[in-house]
């Protein structure tokens, strides 16, 4: 085997980097340009053994509530652009498309006349 490179103080920081902040070893063994064998050689080496904790995982289930809320604002977001976009009402059906909002008088309507007074008939 070749002799190493790298210092103590650089290995224990990568180490650092991967048990204390929770970084993943590829994305750190491409940060530092260090083969993934050697990371993980040095996390044996210089790691220490996690104590085991009793209960939740606070950090594990941090993680995830933070994934779930920014899912779920993104959902919103775009809930809310959507609502923006539409013009008409919650309630509001339009049947003919090209008229406009309001209904002044029955000849932008087609058959609309016929209608109403079928409709004074029925009642």
């Amino acid at each position: 085997m070749g002799t190493s490179n790298y210092s103590d103080d650089f290995k224990r920081d990568a180490v650092h980097q991967i048990i204390v902040r929770g970084y993943p070893v590829d994305e750190v063994t491409r940060c530092l340009g260090v083969s993934t064998h050697s990371l993980y050689e040095w996390v044996k080496q210089f790691g220490e053994p996690a104590p085991k904790k009793s209960g939740l995982d606070h950090e594990v289930e941090n993680r995830r509530l933070k994934r779930e809320l920014a899912r779920v604002t993104e959902e919103r977001d775009m809930l809310k652009r959507q609502r923006c976009t539409s013009r008409e009402g919650p309630n509001e059906v339009r049947l003919y498309p090209g008229t406009p909002r309001r209904v002044w008088h029955s000849r932008y309507v087609p058959d609309a006349a016929g209608a109403f007074l079928r409709f004074l008939c029925m009642a």
